[in-house]
């Protein structure tokens, strides 16, 4: 429960994280 309420903060900060890295 807990990992799926993660799921959408980590793959958002995962497309975040290389946008932002560039």
């Amino acid at each position: 429960e807990r990992n799926a309420h993660n799921f959408p903060l980590d793959l958002a900060a995962a497309i975040e994280a290389p946008s932002i890295n560039g």
